[in-house]
């Protein structure tokens, strides 16, 4: 039975389409962005590709408003935003959210009563999560603009601030 636990969480681990090394995909992304989002990203529209974001990394937060462990993550990905800005490194790494098989509805309701602040786009088609290898939630990107490498990914809990911007840190240079 061990056997077969250990053997299903590795295919999991390895089926996954996403991961470090690899090419993050370029599906539209959709939100109701204000214009300080809009400014925060370099763009000019509702609807963009990631690699229209204009930055040198982009931190990707993969989540539902379902998931207890996104809710609970919440806080820290808000802490983790103000850091970013805080240490000087909000010009050279962008963060969204990606509201895997939201609706618009439903992510606008998660910005709200969890308070976000940047910006966070709708699947409500499951399009972004399939094109991701339907990945778990929730499930973290480093990703480098130029090349749209796949730098860092992590599944599970955030667990704190400082967890997340150390990664990022190790990562971007």
């Amino acid at each position: 039975m061990k056997r077969l636990f250990l053997f299903l969480i590795l295919t999991c681990l390895l089926t996954s389409t996403a991961m470090a090394g690899e090419i993050f995909p370029q599906a539209t992304l959709a939100g109701k962005l204000s214009e300080t989002q809009k400014s925060y990203l370099g763009v000019t529209s509702d609807t963009i590709q990631p690699k229209d974001i204009q930055a040198e990394y982009l931190f990707v937060e993969g989540y539902s408003m379902y998931c207890p462990i996104c809710q609970r993550d919440a806080p820290h990905l808000n802490a983790l935003y103000d850091a970013l800005e805080k240490e000087g490194l909000s010009k050279k790494i962008k963060m969204i959210g990606i509201a895997l098989g939201n609706t618009p509805y439903e992510t606008a309701f998660y910005q709200k009563k969890y308070e976000v602040q940047f910006p966070l786009f709708h699947d409500e088609d499951y399009t972004v999560h399939k094109a991701l290898g339907e990945v778990p939630t929730p499930t973290f990107y480093i990703v480098k603009m130029d090349t749209m490498e796949v730098l860092f990914k992590k599944v599970g809990a955030a667990e704190t601030k400082d967890a997340l911007l150390k990664a990022i840190k190790e990562v971007v240079k």
